[in-house]
């Protein structure tokens, strides 16, 4: 694949610079290759972006010193600076996916052996990844005071 071809598939990392919507673009990536965990990763750079809305939209804004809106908002950007740095990783890491679709591409016709043990695909992350959220969004509610 050409390099102005790889460049047009990444077009989603510009939505990593966007203050608000900097997790849409690994929603979209994830999405678009079926990967549950660049989604969460996504939905996770959105969460403090939400927060502060919801808490400037309750309070507006209060010049007077350092309060929990200016955490949420510290917060934010430095997720905003990290969605910037894994969205060029990932898209570096998807141009060698797109050179070699043969070696990555999977062939959804398999013959079965119906006599072989059956393998069972158990994720045990999922139950991780829930608590991880709930303990980001647990830190937010107790930064915003709401």
């Amino acid at each position: 694949m050409s390099t102005s071809n790889k460049i047009l598939k990444s077009w989603w990392v510009l939505l990593s610079f966007i203050m608000f919507i900097n997790g849409f673009g690994f929603i979209y990536i994830g999405s678009k290759h079926y990967n549950r965990n660049w989604i969460i990763e996504g939905v996770i750079y959105e969460i403090p972006w939400f927060f502060y809305i919801i808490y400037h939209s309750k309070y507006g804004f209060t010049p007077i010193g350092f309060n929990q809106v200016d955490y949420i908002l510290l917060f934010a950007m430095i997720l905003l600076f990290v969605s910037i740095v894994r969205s060029f990783w990932v898209a570096i890491k998807l141009w060698d996916v797109y050179d070699n679709m043969d070696k990555y591409a999977h062939n959804p016709i398999e013959l079965k052996n119906p006599d072989s043990p059956k393998e069972t695909k158990n994720s045990s992350n999922g139950p991780i990844c829930c608590l991880c959220i709930a303990i980001i969004f647990f830190i937010f509610v107790i930064m915003s005071g709401i």
